[in-house]
């Protein structure tokens, strides 16, 4: 069961990557193809500046790169639909009109919520410090709502940073159900607050820089020293930090972003279109 969905939908999930103007990977996250789009997390909308984003397919081995797609970072944001950024549906949209993709495979989207706890899951996605695909296996745990009333999905296969953006998927039907978002998570969160302390302290410290000097050493520069090495340490624990279970958008309302899509691109067209 898990080779053949495996075998069908691999092609279909890519990693994107964004870099600095002197090649340094600053993170990644997870996407797949549904018709002409990318789909992947929220969490692109918090990234403003880097150089290049990468989207690398691979074949079926999990590593071997089958397509690359580069652009510059403007006109990723360009291709970056803001209608469902707007409506906080915790998923985003990447709009891949000419650029041929006819040789990558699309995902279908479970468009009832007909799912249920207990239903098997399948997560296929990338790891931020590694560069092969990989297949995760599960269950539905749970559900639950935030403020917006807005219904999220619990599963319990394993997730790590990077696999923001990977496809929740019904193993009976193939089909899409959730998007990964590895943000909505308790450790993503604690590690918001920790980086938010440090800022704080930061900003404390750096006020008071140059007005002391103790043995010709300035013990507030060794301060901030430290706190931007703890600084550091939380980033990498974040990064290899795994959760034994995770969460996931629901998806059911992608169809109706691409139908408005598709039909403004057509009315747009028509408008072009000479007599």
């Amino acid at each position: 069961m898990y080779k053949s969905l495996w075998k069908n939908l691999h092609g279909a999930v890519c990693s994107i990557n964004f870099y600095s103007d002197n090649g340094i990977k600053l993170t990644s996250l997870t996407g797949f193809k549904v018709d002409n789009y990318i789909v992947t997390d929220e969490y692109i909308y918090k990234i403003l500046k880097c150089d290049e984003v990468v989207f690398q397919f691979v074949k079926d081995d999990g590593f071997s790169q089958s397509r690359t797609i580069k652009m510059s970072f403007i006109e990723f944001t360009d291709r970056v639909n803001r209608l469902v950024e707007y409506e906080n549906e915790g998923f985003a949209l990447i709009e891949f009109d000419q650029i041929d993709t006819s040789e990558i495979p699309s995902m279908s989207i479970n468009l009832e919520k007909d799912f249920s706890i207990g239903q098997q899951i399948a997560v296929i996605g990338y790891h931020v410090d590694q560069d092969n695909l990989s297949l995760k296996n599960g269950i539905i745990s749970s559900f639950f709502k935030q403020k917006n009333d807005k219904r999220f999905i619990q599963f319990d296969a394993a997730i790590k940073q990077g696999n923001s953006g990977s496809p929740l998927i019904d193993v009976e039907s193939g089909k899409v159900i959730g998007v990964a978002g590895y943000r909505l998570a308790a450790i993503t969160k604690s590690y918001e607050a920790f980086k938010q302390i440090i800022e704080e302290n930061l900003r404390l410290l750096k006020k008071s820089e140059g007005q002391m000097n103790i043995l010709e050493i300035d013990p507030i520069q060794v301060l901030i020293a430290n706190q931007n090495q703890l600084k550091q340490v939380s980033k990498e624990f974040y990064r290899s930090a795994a959760m034994s279970f995770g969460y996931a958008h629901e998806i059911c309302s992608l169809s109706n972003y691409i139908e408005i899509l598709n039909a403004s691109d057509y009315v747009e067209n028509s408008m072009q279109t000479p007599l």
